[in-house]
């Protein structure tokens, strides 16, 4: 804090003594060779306030950004940059009122990145975090402008699909599904991926959503893995 401080009375003097300087030569041009002290008060004044607003200027912008910084950290996931899940349960909620108010359809799909763990325990953390990353680079250039991606936890994804159907979101997702098993992400075996789909029913909320695409990702598992499910 005293740093800044510091820094901000050396913007006032500076301004203050750029103005003086001003004045100094303006009454030199005009002929008064004799300069009294008082003849630099409305100068000093004047570079003062323009340093104060200079210096205002400056911590505004400097909060605004900081303010911006926070926002977007709280939006998004720190390592993949897809959506937090506070930010997406607010897309969520849009799209059921959006659902409840013109009778619209939407689907709600999980991925699960199968046999992670052992990408982790073999490959390092590190490598773990770039295969995640490119994971959803893949994912997030299959997925529409009008669809919304989320790092739900560790391996697990979801998206939302509005305007699609659960059938509908199945060829969406098997694209995803077929590239992820096909890409070299830099390991010694295929990548995989499980995926749930569910569709907004009558009276459904979040929790319901969530509690109906969790139950088809899991089946998919169960079934063996690299496959789709729809509940």
């Amino acid at each position: 804090m005293k740093k800044w401080r510091m820094e901000d009375l050396g913007i006032i003097a500076a301004f203050i003594f750029f103005v003086d300087m001003m004045a100094s030569i303006q009454l030199y041009a005009i002929g008064i060779n004799s300069i009294k002290i008082h003849y630099f008060v409305l100068p000093t004044i004047v570079g003062a306030v323009f340093g104060i607003i200079l210096i205002f200027t400056k911590h505004y912008y400097q909060k605004s950004k900081q303010a911006d910084h926070f926002e977007t950290a709280a939006k998004t996931d720190f390592l993949t940059g897809t959506l937090s899940r506070y930010a997406f349960y607010s897309h969520i909620n849009d799209e059921i009122a959006r659902s409840k108010r013109n009778k619209r359809v939407f689907s709600l799909v999980m991925l699960d990145i199968d046999d992670f763990k052992k990408v982790n325990d073999r490959y390092g953390h590190q490598t773990g975090d770039k295969v995640l990353i490119k994971f959803c680079e893949l994912v997030a250039g299959r997925l529409r402008t009008t669809d919304y991606f989320n790092r739900w936890g560790g391996e697990e994804f979801m998206a939302l699909l509005p305007e699609t159907n659960p059938d509908e979101a199945v060829i969406i997702t098997e694209r995803i599904r077929k590239d992820v098993s096909e890409k070299a992400f830099g390991l010694d075996s295929p990548l995989t991926v499980s995926i749930g789909i569910t569709g907004y029913l009558k009276g459904d909320t979040i929790k319901s959503l969530v509690e109906r695409v969790d139950t088809a990702m899991y089946s998919a598992k169960k079934l063996g893995k690299n496959r789709i499910e729809i509940r």
